[in-house]
């Protein structure tokens, strides 16, 4: 993925220590939401669920749900914002430009989002309760609590009115479902009335 942002020759530089470090993250993550998953599962005697084959089923669905949502927040953001996930913990790369569109429609906060699905679909490919639900938990309060307490406040002084308007309007983290639909069913729709009209513009051009 990073591959890709850093060949792109927008946005930010990258530094390799950066990369290194977030790609880590990558690798980490999943081994630590594996054994502490497990560790619970056996300390609270959790059973395994859910059974074949609908593990694998949901699981995989979530996982990589959860992933394409963070890799594309995390390309819009770097793409239109010319900033990165981590720009509050280095300012360089704070995004200079407030990103309303794609994802960030519907949510404000893709990328905590998305990569939060990632435990939960872990645990369920795995038959683990413990990875699912209080790895997940865990995983969105330390996600919510530093989006309050540091990164809003930070967004509010740097784009003032612009994102307070954006704020009012978008949901912190669960889209809405009713413009989920529309956003979905728009296009379909649009394409059918093209496809009843054309017909009868093919009629009357006879």
């Amino acid at each position: 993925m990073f591959i890709g942002l850093l060949m792109s020759g927008e946005g930010p530089r990258i530094r390799p220590r950066q990369l290194a470090t977030y790609m880590l993250i990558f690798v980490a993550a999943p081994v630590i939401t594996f054994v502490f998953g497990r560790w619970l599962d056996g300390i609270l005697s959790m059973p395994e669920f859910p059974p074949f084959p609908f593990n694998l089923v949901l699981g995989f669905t979530v996982f990589f749900a959860g992933l394409s949502i963070g890799i594309k927040s995390t390309r819009l953001l770097y793409r239109e914002g010319f900033g990165l996930p981590w720009g509050e913990a280095r300012t360089e790369v704070q995004s200079m430009k407030l990103v309303t569109t794609g994802p960030y429609a519907y949510t404000r906060n893709p990328i905590v989002l998305g990569y939060s699905l990632l435990p939960l679909g872990m645990g369920l490919m795995f038959k683990s309760p413990g990875m699912a639900f209080p790895t997940t938990a865990a995983v969105l309060l330390i996600n919510v609590v530093l989006v309050k307490t540091r990164e809003e406040p930070n967004l509010e002084r740097r784009f003032g009115e612009e994102y307070l308007e954006y704020k009012r309007g978008t949901p912190f983290l669960i889209p809405d479902a009713g413009a989920l639909v529309k956003a979905v069913v728009g296009p379909v729709s649009g394409r059918t009335e093209e496809n009843d009209e054309s017909p009868a513009k093919k009629g009357q051009a006879d």
